[in-house]
């Protein structure tokens, strides 16, 4: 399409160069987040730079292709609204993810108001690319999990070996267990595999029918590649007694296996392109015309009003503005969580080398307790309790109750040996986790939930579904409570129970003062 003599580049864009520019100005405190979560590279987003340099390159080239010419298509400025308040709707409640989904629909539907459809359609997959480096994808782990256990408790009953499945924990009698963590749901590999599959379409395939075919084809070869990783592994450990370095160095050994994986996958992408090959495909862009929607200046400048109340709100709205997300610091307060006349705290904040590794809190406390009680003639006691409280004040990249890092157990030391319920009273149970140490035959019993915005929850992803309500209520608090015992005759289960239901009160009745006196 041949540009229009007389009006220079800066005539033809200046509004829509514009428009991205206030955009960027804008979220820029999402994006610098996102940033951040790509550098973390053992992490399911770390090709996040690479796929925005490609998407760069590819926009790039559509607007050589294209070159289209600036009007203001009415219709799609509703899309440009609702996804700005999108956005502002997670800016005021904190709730980020709402902010990433609607990145890429701003960006969009901001090339829709200007270009139009037609003119706007050869830039969705170069934008969209981006839409699989957003950590909103975090919400499908645990169902990845759970599809990656059923998968190898089908695979592992066509063996002759003993195991119990319960929940993400694979669990072999006298051997030991393995549990199918965050890292190990495969989303890493499924957000790779469509990013390939996509990109693949964009440069070699044609039409629409056969991009979706290899968008499909690599999503279920990405998950057969996790699933066979993690059966490998499995199998492996339970061959080796636990004892293989495989188990330990299970990530290097995941990317080999996805890359073989990549081999069929690009036969066959292969085989589509043959296959459009033999077909004529009419060039849509070539003969493309564009529509004469030509607007005046001042129509142009109007379609930026909504990403100019982003910009407001960004920057004006006080303690949502840029420099908060950096300015918390953790602090450590401590909440009376245990009756004092009853309990003896000790000099220590483990037991026996153990401490759940919780990250980015504004406040915690750590503390190990023995009952008054039960204190011998020598001044030990059969019973050591662990109590840990993690607060985050508003969840946000690196501060999150439910993240990649925060860890209840260090897999090199301990191993999970079972899992239970815990119940605390009030209809409220915590989630139970016995712990066998590698090196000896010591065990710690665990009793862990997550308290979000009020609401009690036992599973990572209930808890990181929780979040949502907050918009209807005032709450933005996030909270995570450990109970560890470690007892060599006690029925622990029963004893954990005991102190979780006069811990769990005492937690809740603290957060609750604290958040909403706040």
């Amino acid at each position: 399409m041949e540009r229009i003599k007389g009006e220079s580049f800066f005539r033809q864009s200046w509004a829509i160069c514009l428009f991205l520019s206030l955009t960027v100005i804008g979220v820029w405190p999402t994006l610098w987040r996102l940033f951040e979560r790509w550098q973390k590279f053992d992490e399911a987003y770390s090709h996040g730079f690479l796929v925005f340099l490609i998407s760069l390159y590819l926009c790039f080239a559509a607007w050589k292709r294209v070159r289209p010419e600036s009007g203001v298509y009415w219709p799609w400025l509703l899309p440009l609204v609702v996804a700005t308040l999108v956005y502002l709707a997670g800016q005021f409640l904190l709730v980020e993810a709402l902010q990433q989904v609607a990145l890429i629909p701003i960006f969009f539907s901001g090339l829709l108001v200007f270009w139009g459809w037609r003119q706007a359609l050869p830039f969705l997959i170069p934008v969209g690319l981006v839409a699989f480096t957003l950590p909103f994808w975090d919400y499908l782990s645990l169902p990845l999990q759970l599809i990656t256990v059923a998968a190898n408790k089908f695979m592992l009953s066509w063996l002759d070996i003993e195991f119990v499945v319960e929940g993400v924990f694979v669990y072999f009698p006298g051997v030991g267990a393995f549990e199918i963590a965050h890292g190990c749901s495969g989303l890493r590999y499924l957000l790779v595999g469509i990013t390939l599959s996509l990109l693949y379409g964009e440069l070699n395939l044609r039409k629409w029918s056969s991009r979706i075919q290899l968008v499909l084809l690599g999503i279920i070869f990405s998950l057969l590649a996790n699933w066979f990783r993690v059966f490998i592994i499995i199998y492996v450990g339970y061959e080796s007694n636990m004892t293989s370095s495989l188990i330990k160095e299970h990530d290097f050994f995941g990317w080999w296996v996805f890359a073989a994986t990549l081999v069929p996958l690009f036969f066959l992408a292969r085989w589509l392109e043959i296959r459009e090959a033999s077909l004529i495909v009419k060039d849509l862009e070539t003969n493309l015309v564009a529509p004469d929607n030509k607007a005046s200046g001042f129509r142009q400048l109007a379609v930026s009003v909504p990403v100019l109340v982003i910009v407001a709100a960004t920057y004006f709205s006080g303690p949502f503005s840029v420099g908060k997300w950096n300015s918390g610091k953790s602090s450590k307060s401590v909440p009376a969580l245990v009756d004092s006349s009853r309990w003896m705290p000790l000099f220590t904040q483990e037991l026996s080398g153990w401490s759940p590794d919780i990250k980015g809190a504004d406040r915690y406390v750590e503390e190990s307790y023995v009952r008054k009680d039960e204190l011998r003639a020598d001044g030990a006691s059969e019973e050591v309790v662990f109590i840990g409280l993690y607060t985050y004040d508003y969840q946000r990249p690196g501060a999150e109750a439910v993240q990649y890092h925060n860890r209840f157990y260090d897999a090199s030391i301990q191993l999970p040996d079972r899992t239970f319920e815990v119940d605390t009273g009030s209809g409220i149970e915590l989630s139970g986790l016995t712990l066998k140490y590698r090196e000896s035959s010591e065990h710690i019993h665990v009793a862990y939930g997550y308290y979000i915005e009020g609401r009690w929850e036992r599973f990572d992803l209930q808890a990181k579904l929780a979040q949502l309500p907050g918009v209807f209520n005032r709450r933005s608090d996030a909270s995570i409570l450990v109970i560890g015992l470690q007892c060599a005759t006690c029925n622990a289960e029963r004893t954990l129970g005991t102190i979780a239901s006069e811990i769990r009160p005492s937690a809740q009745d603290y957060l609750d003062g604290f958040y909403l006196a706040n």
